[in-house]
């Protein structure tokens, strides 16, 4: 599903008013009655139920007004808060607003200590809320009676559905500055916003609805709009079956170049992930000291000794072998657990750069181009990158408070600078490409935050490369199902998951998607 910033959802609606014709106020009527829809829902009906409508002066208050009128004709009883000046009111909000003073709905301004009061003791006892309060156009800090109020609703304990954003969130990054709406509902309108998908912001956001508002479609779809969510629709319209007549050669075969002394288990769980997610054939080529370490923990990876340049350590000495290596491999993956010594990286360097193969560079082999950065774009293919945020930030020479502080921006202008796709791993994994996509994953949890959990997904990806199951699609999809993955790992328990669980669910995460 497409996810867009607060200008572009703000262009959607000034296109549809200007372009199509559709008036602002059905819009906001649209939005209004879906409100009251679905705060209907959350509270089990209407009838003797007590709504709390709490809306500030712009255009999410206008929904909340709109919703009031909804709820009032469903017999429902209501009382409305405005936190703001009413001389400020947007035309549409105005409009609403006088609706529902001719129908003398119970309307508080409020403005004084006793109005803070009267809304304590109203939430106390109503059923539900609706944070009509903010909308999509925040920035900076909070005012004062802002937060106060949020403050007021977050300790009250009631059920609370949020128009669009909870109040207090920034819908283009998931900032909290500093307080925000914990809501157990955001009913979001025309297409879910960046902010909604992020930490922190995706703590607050309970179960997020998407309402289309009668916003037309393909306003809702247009290229122009770089950035979508992945799902399962995304993955099962991208991710192809096996075919009955598979045989190993015709599944992919990946050369995975890892693994250094001490740090052996990336070396094994990338190139056992690259089986795991589908691929026929992973060998994985280290420092021949290793072999026999590394013989002895893998089973169905085969293992190629390279010439080392001392114990463990990979040089100039394994160049010609692993170029030589690539021409019987449909994908090659270098990087987890190499090692940093200066010879290793630039080998790294010098081998990317000069074979004609699918490259994924994991770890190390991130951490070898940061001392040349401009050398990522002599690679012949585009390749893909699965940086953290640390080796993001070393190999664009930024700090990791910059690189968060702008980080889808920066991720594009570094995938479109380096024509390289970028495989931001995070909380919230995101995916850049050249081309200005950004894809965003919707799965996984915080037990994947553990040692290996990246050696897993960059050998998954290079698998699906390989396998060639799902074109120039693998870096998404290889995140969703390794995020997917650990999901199902996590239900025996976050706390203690390791990377190996996520790595032996992998089959069970595809079979989820294509059902072979």
């Amino acid at each position: 599903m497409k996810i867009s910033s607060a200008a572009q959802m703000r262009q959607i609606d000034t296109d549809a008013i200007n372009v199509y014709g559709i008036p602002e106020i059905v819009l906001m009527e649209n939005a209004g009655r879906e409100t009251a829809n679905e705060a209907i829902k959350l509270c089990g009906g209407s009838v003797k139920k007590t709504f709390c409508i709490i809306a500030g002066c712009g255009n999410n208050g206008g929904d909340g007004f709109a919703a009031a009128r909804h709820l009032l004709n469903e017999r429902a009883k209501v009382k409305i808060f405005i936190v703001g000046n009413t001389e400020h009111f947007t035309p549409s909000a105005k409009l609403n607003y006088d609706i529902l003073m001719n129908m003398h709905a119970e309307i508080y301004q409020i403005t004084t200590e006793r109005d803070w009061n009267r809304l304590q003791i109203a939430l106390t006892f109503s059923d539900c809320i609706i944070d009509a309060l903010l909308g999509t156009g925040i920035h900076g800090e909070l005012r004062e009676n802002a937060q106060k109020c949020i403050s007021i609703l977050n300790s009250c304990s009631r059920p609370i559905l949020s128009v669009d954003v909870p109040s207090g969130i920034n819908s283009d990054t998931g900032a909290i500055n500093p307080i925000a709406v914990k809501a157990t509902v955001t009913l979001t309108l025309g297409l879910p916003k960046i902010g909604l998908i992020m930490y922190p912001s995706c703590n607050y956001t309970g179960k997020i609805i998407v309402n289309s508002i009668g916003l037309p479609h393909i306003l809702l779809s247009q290229d122009s709009i770089k950035q979508e969510a992945l799902d399962k629709t995304f993955i099962e319209n991208h991710l192809n079956k096996r075919p009955r007549d598979a045989y190993k050669g015709s599944c992919g075969k990946v050369l995975v170049v890892a693994g250094s002394l001490c740090f052996t288990g990336a070396a094994v769980l990338s190139s056992s992930a690259v089986l795991r997610i589908g691929a026929g054939i992973s060998t994985l080529a280290s420092a021949e000291s290793l072999y026999d370490i590394l013989a002895a923990k893998s089973t169905e990876v085969m293992t190629r000794p390279l010439p080392e340049i001392k114990p463990g350590i990979l040089g100039d000495t394994a160049l010609s072998t692993l170029t030589e290596m690539t021409n019987d491999y449909d994908a090659v993956l270098i990087g987890p657990g190499l090692g940093r010594d200066d010879e290793t990286c630039k080998m790294v360097r010098e081998f990317a750069t000069s074979i004609n193969k699918p490259l994924i560079i994991d770890a190390d082999g991130i951490f070898a181009f940061s001392q040349a950065p401009d050398e990522l774009k002599q690679i012949k293919q585009t390749p893909i990158l699965t940086p953290h945020f640390g080796e993001m930030a070393t190999l664009l020479h930024i700090s990791i408070d910059d690189l968060k502080q702008n980080l889808w921006e920066i991720a594009r202008k570094a995938a479109e600078y380096f024509n390289a796709i970028f495989v931001l791993k995070s909380e919230k994994t995101i995916i850049a490409y050249p081309d200005g996509n950004i894809f965003v994953t919707t799965v996984g949890n915080a037990g994947m935050a553990t040692a290996g959990s990246g050696d897993v997904l960059a050998g998954t990806i290079a698998g699906l490369v390989a396998e060639n199951s799902c074109g120039n699609m693998a870096a998404p999809v290889g995140v969703y199902l390794h995020g997917l993955a650990g999901d199902i790992a996590a239900k025996n328990g976050q706390a203690g998951l390791i990377a190996s669980d996520i790595l032996n669910n992998l089959p069970q995460a595809r079979k989820y998607i294509d059902k072979y």
